[in-house]
């Protein structure tokens, strides 16, 4: 059976991000049975999430609630996603993090409905990220990037960090990082023909037990606190290594999981019923802000 690889680039088209992306695709190729296509989101019209939170209101009665911005093409991206069997993307990297159009499509994935967020989890898939970055500002990039992955419940099993490729094409002078991708694809290819037998295949595994990221929130205790899973664990020091003693009742409840996104979904749900008890006083309250000043606009 034929397996659909889906690849998205968030980069200029030829730039560094397709190329590394197309050199990941026609390894995971190479090892039959696997389709690749390829998404440019610089082709893609789609709008900014206006907040307007109607695909958070939910019910019995209307499962299905979803985004109300039907005129973009966020629904071809959606069943490119609910189609393929892996995924990757690629994206450069802007001031440590991936850039605008790529924050613009994530927003948007919320507005999938929360039946169709919970859905996925019926499916065992896999994923890869590539970022590139022109200088070494790229600590938030990685990071960012699983966001995509971690609410269509596509595991990344491998991620690639490039630097020091700015000008379009440049990564083509770093034999090691074409090497590199071409990996990464063959190590998505294996794990996509066998969903579920493999966690983190690259060589670069990060702290986090879950997300395999170093990305850490600290205090002023020796409490430490994955941003993105939201499991906390016991930071300890052998050596000059770094230990962390991941607890065992946050990773059963990782924000990301069933039992994680149910509890946020209840949580959405409490916020709703406390703005509709104090709905009267909001409205009379709001009015001091209605005529205060009125927008710059050019």
């Amino acid at each position: 059976m034929i397996m659909k690889l889906l690849g998205i680039s968030a980069g200029r088209k030829m730039g560094n991000s397709e190329i590394l992306l197309k050199e990941a695709l026609m390894a995971a190729e190479g090892t039959g049975d696997i389709e690749a296509e390829i998404v440019c989101l610089h082709d893609l019209n789609i709008k900014f999430c206006t907040g307007c939170e109607a695909c958070t209101h939910a019910t019995p009665e209307n499962p299905d609630a979803s985004c109300v911005i039907k005129d973009d093409d966020m629904s071809f991206l959606r069943d490119k996603l609910d189609e393929c069997d892996g995924l990757i993307i690629s994206s450069p990297t802007f001031m440590t993090r991936p850039p605008g159009i790529f924050f613009t499509m994530n927003e948007r994935f919320l507005g999938f409905g929360p039946k169709y967020l919970m859905d996925v989890f019926k499916r065992k898939r896999t994923g890869a990220i590539i970022s590139i970055g022109g200088t070494d500002w790229t600590q938030m990039a990685l990071p960012m990037l699983m966001m995509p992955f971690f609410m269509l419940n596509i595991r990344v099993v491998d991620k690639l960090q490039v630097k020091w490729s700015s000008s379009s094409g440049q990564v083509l002078a770093y034999d090691d990082y074409i090497k590199r991708a071409a990996e990464l694809g063959g190590n998505l290819a294996v794990a996509m023909k066998n969903p579920g037998r493999y966690d983190y295949m690259g060589g670069d595994k990060g702290l986090c037990p879950y997300c395999n990221s170093n990305l850490l929130m600290i205090g002023n205790t020796t409490v430490v606190t994955c941003p993105l899973c939201d499991i906390k664990g016991d930071l300890r020091i052998e050596g000059n290594e770094i230990k962390i003693d991941w607890r065992e009742e946050d990773i059963k409840n990782i924000r990301w999981e069933p039992a994680g996104m149910g509890r946020h979904v209840g949580l959405i749900k409490e916020n709703h019923a406390h703005f509709e008890r104090n709905r009267e006083i909001v409205r009379q309250r709001l009015e001091k802000y209605k005529n205060y000043k009125t927008y710059c606009r050019p």
